[in-house]
């Protein structure tokens, strides 16, 4: 095979004319030019240069395979960048995993600060819930994941993954305005009322019995949905109340917004990505998150834990 590094000394004698010229550019000898030409003739059985009392005259076939050699070259350096790139976290894939509301609320803007330092990642996105997407970070599907947990349903992670806080959210009750429903004390008036809950069996749905079981009361159904937005909706609509985290919070001009006073009102969102990670990306990626949550302004019902 022949040596890329011998193909491009001798691009460089083609276009300067001589091997002196050549080493100048190169910062090598101009014996250490000569031999590698030498080198090259023998690997590919060409004779590219006449060598004469004052000089060397470059042959047709040298300028043939110059041309050659130039596009080999090229991809050779942009493969070298590439790698190059990847090793460093400069550029390649990232898998990211989200939830639907930290997708919509905290996913935009994390991206967009990756972006202005790394343009060049190619990012890939699985929404999904953490029971989902936990498992695809163990398995190597994923890179990294926005993932919670509700005080109330605290689990142990495998040892296998790394988990990173960025922000505890509040839990907060929602009303329809014309119920009356403003402060806390008077939440308890909602055991009469109609709520509106996420999917069956979901964290969220332990928590709101829980929360609701230290009121006093068992909560009445009448919806389910796992779209924030469309509970808001629904409690603005009349059908019901609701609690939920506070990205899930909207602004509506016929919803309450009632602090919960529950040691279980509480979720925290974090980061996973697994212990040893493959992807050399992921330092990076978890420092630029993280800036984005310590930077950004989250209102009354977010703390930020990534401190």
């Amino acid at each position: 095979m022949l040596n890329p590094v011998h193909l491009r000394t001798l691009e460089v004698v083609t276009e300067t004319g001589s091997f002196a010229a050549a080493a100048r550019e190169l910062g090598y000898t101009a014996s250490a030019v000569s031999q590698q030409m030498e080198a090259l003739e023998r690997a590919s059985g060409m004779r590219l240069f006449d060598r004469e009392a004052r000089g060397v005259k470059i042959t047709e076939m040298a300028r043939m395979l110059t041309e050659r050699a130039r596009g080999v070259l090229a991809e050779l350096y942009e493969l070298d960048a590439d790698v190059r790139g990847i090793a460093t976290g400069r550029t390649g894939r990232l898998r990211v995993g989200c939830f639907p509301t930290a997708g919509a609320r905290i996913l935009p803007s994390a991206l967009s600060n990756l972006r202005e330092t790394h343009p060049a990642v190619e990012v890939s996105l699985r929404i999904g819930e953490p029971k989902d997407t936990v498992p695809m970070i163990e398995s190597g599907e994923l890179d990294i994941a926005f993932t919670y947990e509700y005080a109330a349903l605290q689990q142990r992670r495998s040892d296998a993954v790394v988990e990173k806080p960025l922000i505890v959210e509040d839990l907060v009750f929602l009303s329809p305005s014309d119920e009356g429903i403003h402060e806390t004390t008077d939440i308890e008036r909602a055991s009469t009322l109609q709520w509106i809950s996420s999917g069956a069996g979901t964290a969220g749905e332990l928590t709101m019995y829980r929360i609701c079981a230290d009121m006093g009361f068992v909560p009445e159904l009448n919806l389910r949905t796992e779209y924030y937005d469309l509970v808001t909706e629904f409690v603005g609509a009349g059908l019901g109340v609701a609690i939920v985290p506070a990205l899930g919070i909207l602004d509506h001009p016929t919803v309450s917004i009632v602090p919960l006073h529950s040691p279980w009102a509480r979720r925290t969102v974090a980061l996973v990505h697994r212990r040893n990670p493959s992807n050399p990306l992921i330092p990076v990626v978890v420092d630029s998150f993280v800036e984005t949550v310590t930077t950004h302004d989250w209102g009354r019902y977010v703390t930020v834990a990534a401190l």
